[in-house]
C-alpha cells in the first residue's frame, strides 16, 4: 500500500473544489477531468488517505488549452511502436515518418507543418530539449532513437505559440516525454519480428537503498527492415536514475542516458526508376548510405509537489552528441563518375538549466496564480560537410565551429475572476548569442538577437464540464548560426511566429469528451527542403489556417473509441495564386481507433492513421501521395507475465513514407545537353539544368518506401 500511496501522491493535482475521484486526472479543463478512477483505484486512494500515505492537495488547476493534452503510458502502449518516435502516435495531429535509414531522426508533421526533423516542433524528454541548434544536417534536428518507450510515463503536448514556458522551435507546438519516477516491478522482455527484427529489454526497479530508490533500463535492438540492402540497424540504449525524497514535499532525481546506433540506408529513390521497372521499390541507387550516432547525458531534477500555496521545479543537464551521416540525394548530377554522396558531421556538447516557481495570492477574494521561470542553454558544436565515395571522406565543403548560447525568462499570471471566467497573460524574453569560426571559408563572426513574446488567453466556462478558449501569442524558432554570418543575404537570427486560436472542450455524461479548435499561424520565414542540394533554406512568409476535432468515447468501462481530424491550408503570403503552395505541408490527417483494456487481462487496439496528398512544389506539379494504414495490437497480461502481438500495416498497403521533390541524374541518363537528348526526362517530371545550362537531371518524386505488413511478438516477465 505504501508504494501505491507514493505513486498516487505524485499524480495529485486537483481543482480548488477537490474531489477524490479527480486525483488521478490526466488533464484539467475547468471542472472537467479527462479520466476517472476505476473502482479499484478509488478504493486504493481512499484507503491510502485513511492510512496517512496519500495527501490530497487542493490547488488551482493549471491552464491547459483545448489543443493540448497529456497521454499516459497505458494509452500509447496499446499502439505498435517499432521505432521509439512512434510513441508520438498518441498525440492528435502528429505524424512521424521515417527519413531514409532507421537510425536517422524522423520527419515530423504537425498543424500544417512539415517540421522536417524538428524545426517547428519543440521536442524534449523530462524537460531536456532534444532539438539541436545549428545542426550539421538541419536546424532543430531532434533524434529520439535513444528513447526507451517503456520508461516513458506520459506524453505532454502543447500546440500553438500560447505558452510563455515554451521558447525556441515551439511554433506549431511542443511535445515533452515524461519519464517514470518509479515502476511497480522489474521486468525482462524479448521481441522477435519480421525483417530480422530482434529486441531485448531489461528494467530493474529496486527498493529503497540508503534513502535512494534506483531504476535502470537496458535495451538492445537490431533490424534489417524490408529493404534489399538490409538496414543492419543496431543500437543500445541505457537509462538509469536514483531518486530520493527531501522532506515531506520535495524529491530529487539524478539520471543518465547512453545511446549508440549504426545503420545502412537505402536512401530516397526516384519514382521514375521504380515505375520503369528498373528498380524495386525496396532497392537502392547508392547502397552505401547510412550513418552512426551517439548520445550520452546526465541531468538532475528537483521538484516540490504542488501545494495550495506554491510549487518549485529546477533542472540542470549536460549532453554529449555525435553524428556522421552519409547521404546521396542527387546520385550523379554533380559528379558523373564518383557520384554525389556527402558526409554530414555534427559533434557537440550542450548544457543547460531551467527553473519554475509557481505561487498563489488572493486579492479581494480573487485568486492570482503567478508563474516565474528561467531557462538557459549553451552549445559548443563542430560541424562539417564533405564529399564522399562509399563512405570514404573526400574534399571538405564546410568546416565550422559554432558557439551558441541563449537565456530566456518568462512570467505568467493566471486569474480566476469568477467561476465562469478566467484570464491567462504572459510575457517571455529570449536573448541569443551566436559565434561562428569558419575554418574553411570567410563566414566567421558573431551576432546577438533579442525576442519578446507576449501571450494571452481567455477562458469561458458556461458549465462545469465545458470550456471555451481564445488564445493569441508570439513564438519563434532560431536559425542556423552559420547562415547569419554570410556577407550576402544573411539569415534572420530568430524567425517570428504569430498564432491565434478559438476552441472549446466539453465532457458529456462522464463518458464523452469532445474538443475542437480553429487556429491561424503566420510565420515570417518558411524553412523549405531543397532536395537537389540536400539542405533546407529560408523562404518567404507563410500563413496556415486549420481546424482540429477530437473525440473520446467510453463505450464500456473497458472499451474506448477515439478519433482526431486535422484540416489545414498552408500558403506563401508573398507569391501569386498557383505558385504559393508550401511544399510538404499536410492538408488532412486522421487518426482513430478502438481500445480494449479488460479487467481479465486482455488488452488491444485497432487503429487507423491517414495522411492526404500534399504538394511537393510551390506550383503543385509534383505531389506526395497520401496513405491510409491500419494497425492492431492484442495482448494478455497477468501479475507475472505479458504477451503482446503488434502488427503494423495490417492490410499490407504499398505506401510512400518520406517524399520529396529532388533533381537527380542516374547513370543511364545523359550528362550534357549537347547534343540535346530526345527526351531526357519522362512524363510527369521536369528537366533540370545546372548553372551553365547543361542537363543536371530530372526533378522527380524521391521517396522512402513505407514498411509492408510487419508483425512483432513480445514476451515479458515481471519480478
Amino acid at each position: 500500500m505504501r508504494t501505491t500511496g507514493a505513486l498516487l501522491f505524485l499524480c495529485t493535482l486537483c481543482a480548488s473544489s477537490s474531489r477524490v475521484d479527480d486525483v488521478y486526472a490526466e488533464e484539467r479543463t475547468g471542472g472537467a477531468s479527462s479520466e476517472e478512477l476505476t473502482d479499484e483505484e478509488q478504493s486504493l486512494v481512499e484507503q491510502a488517505i485513511q492510512d496517512g500515505e496519500l495527501i490530497v492537495i487542493e490547488a488551482e488547476a493549471p491552464y491547459i488549452p483545448v489543443a493540448s493534452r497529456s497521454v499516459r503510458d497505458r494509452d500509447f502502449e496499446l499502439r505498435p511502436h517499432p521505432r521509439p518516435a512512434d510513441i508520438l502516435r498518441v498525440v492528435p495531429g502528429i505524424f512521424v515518418n521515417q527519413h531514409a535509414g532507421g537510425g536517422k531522426a524522423n520527419q515530423y508533421f504537425l498543424r500544417g507543418f512539415d517540421a522536417d526533423h524538428g524545426t517547428d516542433i519543440a521536442l524534449s524528454l523530462d524537460g531536456i530539449p532534444a532539438n539541436m541548434v545549428s545542426h550539421g544536417h538541419g536546424q532543430g534536428y531532434a533524434d529520439l532513437n535513444w528513447v526507451i518507450p517503456e520508461v516513458v510515463q506520459s506524453v505532454d503536448t502543447f500546440k500553438g505559440t500560447y505558452s510563455p514556458r515554451l521558447g525556441d522551435f515551439a511554433t506549431a507546438g511542443s511535445v515533452d516525454l515524461r519519464l517514470h519516477d518509479n515502476l511497480e516491478r522489474s521486468s525482462v522482455g524479448v521481441t522477435a519480428g519480421l525483417f530480422g527484427t530482434y529486441r531485448a529489454l531489461g528494467i530493474v526497479q529496486s527498493d529503497e537503498l540508503l534513502k535512494w530508490r534506483p531504476l535502470a533500463a537496458l535495451e538492445l535492438y537490431r533490424s534489417d527492415g524490408p529493404f534489399d540492402n538490409g538496414e543492419n540497424n543496431r543500437r543500445y540504449s541505457v537509462y538509469t536514475h536514483a531518486q530520493r525524497r527531501i522532506g515531506e514535499v520535495s524529491r530529487f532525481k539524478i539520471a543518465g542516458t547512453s545511446y549508440m546506433g549504426a545503420w545502412n540506408g537505402s536512401g530516397q529513390i526516384p519514382l521514375r526508376e521504380v515505375e520503369a521497372g528498373r528498380l524495386d521499390r525496396f532497392g537502392a541507387i547508392d547502397p552505401s548510405e547510412g550513418g552512426e550516432s551517439q548520445r550520452h547525458s546526465i541531468y538532475a531534477k528537483l521538484d516540490t509537489y504542488p501545494t495550495d500555496e506554491s510549487e518549485l521545479s529546477a533542472l540542470a543537464y549536460l549532453v554529449r552528441y555525435k553524428l556522421n551521416l552519409f547521404s546521396n540525394f542527387t546520385f550523379f548530377s554533380a559528379d558523373s563518375i564518383d557520384g554525389d554522396q556527402i558526409e554530414q558531421e555534427d559533434d557537440r556538447w550542450y548544457a543547460g538549466f531551467s527553473g519554475n516557481f509557481r505561487f498563489k495570492n488572493t486579492i479581494a477574494r480573487v485568486p492570482f496564480v503567478t508563474t516565474l521561470g528561467v531557462q538557459g542553454r549553451g552549445d559548443v558544436v563542430s560541424t562539417g560537410l564533405f564529399s564522399a565515395v562509399e563512405r570514404q571522406r573526400g574534399t571538405t565543403r564546410v568546416d565550422a565551429d559554432v558557439r551558441q548560447g541563449s537565456v530566456g525568462a518568462f512570467v505568467q499570471e493566471d486569474v480566476a475572476w469568477n467561476r465562469w471566467f478566467r484570464s491567462v497573460a504572459g510575457l517571455r524574453l529570449d536573448y541569443f548569442a551566436f559565434q561562428v569560426d569558419d575554418n574553411f571559408g570567410d563566414d566567421s563572426g558573431s551576432k546577438g538577437a533579442l525576442r519578446a513574446s507576449p501571450k494571452g488567453s481567455l477562458v469561458l466556462s458556461p458549465t462545469r464540464t465545458t470550456d471555451i478558449y481564445l488564445n493569441a501569442g508570439l513564438g519563434f524558432h532560431s536559425n542556423d548560426a552559420r547562415s547569419l554570418m554570410r556577407e550576402t543575404d544573411p539569415g534572420t537570427p530568430l524567425t517570428r511566429a504569430i498564432g491565434y486560436e478559438l476552441g472549446a472542450r466539453s465532457r458529456l455524461f462522464d463518458r464523452l469528451d469532445l474538443a475542437g479548435s480553429l487556429w491561424l499561424l503566420d510565420l515570417d520565414q518558411e524553412i523549405v527542403w531543397v532536395g537537389d542540394e540536400g539542405v533546407t533554406e529560408a523562404r518567404g512568409p507563410t500563413r496556415r489556417l486549420g481546424l482540429e476535432l477530437e473525440v473520446r468515447a467510453k463505450i464500456l468501462d473497458w472499451l474506448i473509441a477515439d478519433g482526431d481530424v486535422t484540416v489545414s491550408r498552408a500558403r506563401f503570403r508573398d507569391r501569386p495564386d498557383g505558385e504559393n503552395r508550401v511544399p510538404l505541408a499536410p492538408r488532412f490527417t486522421l487518426t482513430g481507433g478502438l481500445s480494449v483494456q479488460h479487467p481479465a487481462g486482455v488488452f488491444g487496439r485497432w487503429g487507423i492513421r491517414s495522411l492526404s496528398d500534399r504538394p511537393l512544389t510551390e506550383d503543385s506539379l509534383l505531389t506526395a501521395e497520401g496513405f491510409t494504414l491500419f494497425d492492431t495490437t492484442v495482448g494478455y497480461r497477468t501479475q507475472r507475465y505479458e504477451i503482446t502481438l503488434a502488427v503494423d500495416n495490417v492490410l499490407n498497403a504499398q505506401w510512400r513514407e518520406a517524399q520529396f521533390a529532388t533533381t537527380s541524374r542516374l547513370p543511364s541518363e545523359p550528362d550534357t545537353m549537347s547534343p540535346p537528348p530526345a527526351a531526357p526526362c519522362p512524363s510527369g517530371t521536369r528537366t533540370g539544368t545546372g548553372d551553365t545550362g547543361n542537363f543536371s537531371g530530372c526533378e522527380d518524386v524521391h521517396f522512402t518506401p513505407g514498411t509492408p505488413f510487419n508483425a512483432m511478438l513480445t514476451a515479458k516477465m515481471f519480478f
